[in-house]
Parts: structure tokens; C-alpha cells; sequence
């Protein structure tokens, strides 16, 4: 009896963990996808507003060579902020 309880409940209690997982996937896909809309929205941007966001057309360029599953803009971002930094201590030095 206690084994037909056991066996009963199991299959109910692992499915909860299935949604989390099934949410965790729809929304790592769709941020992929969203991730390489924006990254083709910045590859419409003329060069000088690339560089206003601290970036070239380059970056933008090696981005869209990253791995499908990569996050091309976190890359840019940190290409961009480092860029910033340098600048600033550029400003600093003058």
C-alpha cells in the first residue's frame, strides 16, 4: 500500500519541475531571437550613429560571425564600454 502511494505522487510531484524547465527554454529562445533582431537593427544604423553608441561598423560585422547561440550584444556592450574607458582616461591624461 505505502509503494502505490509512493508511485502515485512521484509522477505528480515531477511534473511542476517540467514547466520551469519548458519556461526556461521558450524565453532562452526567444531572447536569442530578440538578441539577433537588435543586432540587425544596429547593422542599419549609419556609422556615425554607431559611433555616437560606441561602436563600428567592425563590431557589428564580428558579432554577426559569433556562434548562434552566443549574445552578440552582450559582446557589444562590452566592446562599448570599453571603449568608453579608454576614452575617458584619454580625457584624463589630456
Amino acid at each position: 500500500m505505502c509503494a502505490e502511494r509512493t508511485a502515485l505522487t512521484t509522477p505528480a510531484t515531477a511534473r511542476p519541475a517540467f514547466v520551469p524547465r519548458l519556461f526556461d527554454i521558450v524565453t532562452g529562445i526567444w531572447r536569442l531571437w530578440s538578441n539577433h533582431c537588435a543586432l540587425r537593427r544596429l547593422d542599419e544604423l549609419s556609422d556615425w550613429e554607431l559611433m555616437d553608441i560606441g561602436l563600428t561598423r567592425e563590431d557589428v560585422s564580428a558579432a554577426f560571425e559569433m556562434p548562434l547561440l552566443s549574445n552578440p550584444t552582450q559582446q557589444l556592450q562590452q566592446i562599448a564600454r570599453a571603449r568608453a574607458r579608454e576614452e575617458l582616461m584619454m580625457r584624463r591624461r589630456s
